[in-house]
């Protein structure tokens, strides 16, 4: 009775709240869970590395670039992502129709789904609700690139760079790479679970930390830079990996009657991805504990399945269980190569940039080896150049992309990171005053834990 009086009102739709189009929005609902239950565990690993009197200034640090970095994804970055489609579809003013669709204040994302004409705006419901994936997104890779620098630089320069970082640069790289339609995608470019925005975070922490400096002490084995907590480190990481398991078959389409695609609209399957993020996890943890055993560091063990996510996150979808786990094994071993280059350049950085830059360069590539011939790019009803799987993956076409995305995360980090240290200063001042250790009380003015910060008695990293 509710549905033939809604059916026959003016303006309602009943296509865009189908069961199919209801169960696609469900599925976006617990891919939502699934990334806040990542964004937690990057908090915790941060607040397990963080020395004892910082552990509340990190976190609101982490907290203020996550909430800023999720609202300018939300102001333009689905819009700018959205262009890839406009285009493709043929749009006379691709930009500003894309814009006036889907940024903040845009029609369709100010509309009920099901007031939305389905011809015109198709599957609207679940492209809302992707839109607020992105919105979680842009929060979780400004949370990522704070942790780069803890303990040393000022939230206002930091929730600046988040801004630019999580509402531009990330949605341009998403516009390139990740969908069916974008330039480099459309050419026969793949990635999966995001392993070019992992390149992009790498790059701009690069820039960051350098420019950042390191903390007093870092790299000398005082034990006052031993990290707060490494229980906290385990707990970050079985966190964001339980939210791995929800959020990796976001990566792509269900398409009713014919099964899951990937983001590329190449052929896949759930069942195999998921068991592919499995074998993955379990591979990174066994390079772990070769890298543990070759290193004598306990940290190369600790971060080797977060390593073999970002190894394998390109090729997730396109690839074999075997193949999956075979990357992911020697990925840690990337990490502890960038773990020295960083050392030896004198980065004060154990985490971002040699967990993120070379394991996502490694897995792009290797992505090219193992997927090499598979279809992918244009959208089903398309011809011409956007015809439905017209490119296909390989070696040069993931080299192409790999240096598309490395000089677009180094030229817009130093454009904006040496703007932001210019106008707003980057290094918090107290810390070269002394205060390194007890930023709770001396930033915050609140400190963390009721007794006083004291000095670990173990070495920060190991060597």
């Amino acid at each position: 009775m509710l549905l033939a009086q809604l059916a026959s009102a003016d303006g309602f739709d009943e296509t865009q709240v189908s069961t199919h189009a209801q169960v696609a929005t469900a599925y976006y609902v617990i891919g939502l869970v699934a990334i806040a239950l990542a964004v937690a565990g990057v908090f915790m690993f941060d607040a397990g590395l963080s020395r004892r009197g910082n552990v509340l200034h990190t976190l609101i640090q982490k907290l203020a670039a996550a909430s800023v970095g999720g609202v300018a994804m939300a102001v333009v970055g689905f819009a700018i992502w959205d262009v890839q489609f406009t285009q493709a579809f043929g749009s006379a003013s691709p930009i500003k129709d894309a814009f006036q669709s889907w940024w903040l204040f845009g029609d369709n994302i100010n509309a009920y789904s099901h007031q939305l004409d389905h011809a015109v705006v198709p599957d609207a419901e679940a492209f809302q609700a992707f839109f607020a994936i992105f919105i979680i997104f842009g929060a979780f890779f400004a949370a990522l690139l704070a942790g780069a620098v803890i303990e040393r630089v000022r939230t206002g320069a930091l929730v600046v760079v988040s801004a630019v970082f999580a509402g531009l640069v990330i949605p341009v790289g998403a516009y390139l790479v990740y969908g069916p339609v974008g330039p480099l995608s459309n050419a026969g470019t793949h990635d999966f679970g995001g392993a070019f925005f992992y390149i992009l975070l790498g790059t701009w922490a690069l820039v960051l930390v350098w420019r950042a400096k390191p903390r007093p002490i870092a790299y000398v084995g005082d034990p006052a830079m031993a990290p707060h907590n490494l229980a906290y480190v385990v707990l970050g990481l079985l966190l964001f990996i339980a939210g791995l398991c929800g959020y990796v078959l976001l990566n792509g389409f269900l398409v009713e009657g014919a099964g899951f695609f990937g983001i590329t609209l190449n052929e896949s399957g759930m069942g195999i991805v998921l068991t592919n993020l499995m074998v993955t996890v379990m591979a990174g943890g066994v390079g772990g504990l070769l890298a543990w055993k070759v290193t004598g560091n306990v940290y190369f063990f600790l971060v080797a399945p977060i390593a073999g996510w970002v190894a394998s996150a390109a090729s997730m979808d396109v690839v074999n269980p075997w193949q999956s786990g075979l990357i992911a094994l020697f990925a840690p071993f990337v990490v502890v190569g960038g773990y020295q280059l960083v050392k030896r350049a004198g980065l004060d950085d154990i985490k971002i940039v040699p967990i993120t830059l070379g394991p996502a360069i490694y897995g792009v590539l290797a992505t090219g080896v193992f997927a090499n011939g598979v279809k992918q790019g244009g959208y089903v009803g398309l011809e011409g150049k956007y015809a439905f799987q017209h490119a296909s993956i390989d070696i040069g076409q993931q080299a192409i992309g790999v240096l598309v995305f490395v000089v677009l995360g180094l030229v817009s980090a130093l454009a904006v990171v040496l703007v932001v240290e210019k106008v707003l200063g980057l290094r918090e001042e107290r810390i070269d005053q002394g205060l390194d250790s007890d930023l709770d009380r001396s930033v915050v003015g609140w400190s963390g834990y009721g007794d006083p910060a004291t000095a670990p008695s173990a070495a920060a990293h190991g060597d």
